[in-house]
């Protein structure tokens, strides 16, 4: 039966069941009014029955509505069963024929995953369209690329809503009177607390738009490998910046250097830093309850500290094949102070950043980083173009300032 001969057949079902139970009555005779019985629970089995029928029916309509609006061919490959492993890879398969359908400009959304996908290099596309070129090498080669760690140095927490408040306690938490010993009977002091500080983030989003042409959207591989190695690392390198030195307007995310009440220490001279970059380390712990856990730092200013070297003329972090005066092997990027050292730009020049960094700031991410195409932006139609546009939303939390020292480092050439 149909969908409409199924719902009627309910309705008379329901109008049999109805007439049974009013055939029960409390003067029946029990033989009699057990089989009336039976007879309204065989009624009611038949109309679940029906129900399934209906529901199935209706979820058979519903599909073959949503293929009739989206126009799909369906496109089956030995991997379709295996597990997207990059947002590119996902971006293609869920996509799949689509981007050659552009018309309705769907929508896919997939948060990036946290490990990146080593390619063959001896491979060639599946989906290679003929004429497109011959490939031997499929990897692309790419340009030098920047390390990404703010946000792997700092807490992460995933929100649901645009705006996030919280509340923190001011440094000076007292803002009159003190405790004290008082005599027997005799009059306590008053104390009263400073008013918490109450901080409102709000999430910014970064984007960004590509365009390819139709012979490009065809190959699948060419378009998972251009979303992960391209567009996701161009707005992580934003992102980046964004953590570390946003200055708040607009719709730019106030970074962690911009923020109120992180603490600053100056080194006059490089003869100091070592011993500055210490300090900077302890004043962590003398204003929170945390302990340093990460140092960020210039290329430059780390290039400076590591080629430094002692009265004797060795380098005292080791030398090029060996530990200091050959003892021990030779350290890779050694850490200051044996805290986790993390080179990259994101920090100027003369700038280095000692603190708690997993407790005392927080990457807020509102989904994940999101891909939509479309053939109908501008005159992309026209051009035989698909727009490609990846963005994302996140803001920075920042509930201990003070576990965060901005040391700035004099550029001075003496030595130590």
């Amino acid at each position: 039966m149909n969908l409409k001969e199924l719902l009627a057949h309910r309705e008379n079902l329901m109008d049999s069941a109805k007439r049974a139970r009013s055939a029960i009555t409390d003067d029946m005779d029990p033989a009699d009014a057990a089989q009336a019985v039976e007879n309204v629970k065989s009624i009611i089995s038949e109309i679940e029955s029906t129900d399934e029928a209906i529901a199935a029916r209706r979820g058979v309509s519903d599909v073959t509505q949503k293929l009739k609006g989206l126009t799909i061919t369906e496109r089956g490959t030995e991997n379709d069963s295996a597990a997207s492993r990059s947002l590119g890879e996902h971006f293609v398969k869920a996509a799949g024929d689509r981007l050659k359908n552009q018309a309705a400009g769907a929508h896919i959304e997939y948060s990036v995953p946290e490990y990146q996908v080593k390619e063959d290099a001896h491979s060639s596309p599946k989906d290679l369209v003929e004429g497109w070129g011959t490939f031997y090498q499929r990897g692309i080669i790419n340009q030098r690329r920047e390390r990404l760690v703010a946000a792997d140095l700092m807490g992460a927490a995933t929100v649901t809503a645009s705006t996030v408040k919280y509340i923190v306690e001011k440094a000076n938490r007292i803002a009159s009177g003190a405790p004290a010993t008082v005599a027997e009977g005799t009059k306590k002091p008053y104390l009263k607390y400073a008013d918490f500080d109450v901080v409102t983030e709000s999430l910014s989003k970064v984007a960004a738009l590509a365009k390819f042409t139709d012979e490009m959207i065809e190959d699948y591989d060419f378009v998972a490998s251009w979303i992960n190695n391209n567009l996701v690392y161009d707005l992580s390198v934003v992102e980046e910046k964004q953590l570390i030195n946003g200055d708040g307007r607009g719709s730019n995310i106030k970074g962690l250097l911009n923020r109120e009440g992180i603490q600053t220490h100056k080194s006059a001279k490089q003869a100091d830093w070592f011993n500055d970059l210490f300090k900077a380390k302890n004043k962590v712990s003398q204003a929170t309850n945390l302990e340093a856990d990460g140092i960020m730092i210039n290329p430059v200013n780390y290039e400076a500290l590591r080629l430094t070297k002692d009265g004797n003329g060795q380098y005292i972090a080791g030398g090029p094949f060996q530990g200091q005066y050959g003892n021990g092997n030779i350290l890779i990027d050694p850490p200051l102070w044996g805290i986790k050292t993390v080179v990259s730009n994101a920090v100027p020049a003369g700038t280095a950043i000692v603190g708690a960094f997993r407790q005392g700031a927080t990457v807020l991410r509102k989904g994940g980083v999101r891909v939509d195409s479309a053939n109908t932006n501008a005159d992309d139609f026209e051009n035989n173009l698909v727009t490609l546009r990846a963005e994302e939303r996140l803001g920075l939390m920042v509930p201990l300032p003070a576990a965060f020292v901005k040391v700035t480092l004099e550029e001075t050439t003496e030595e130590l």
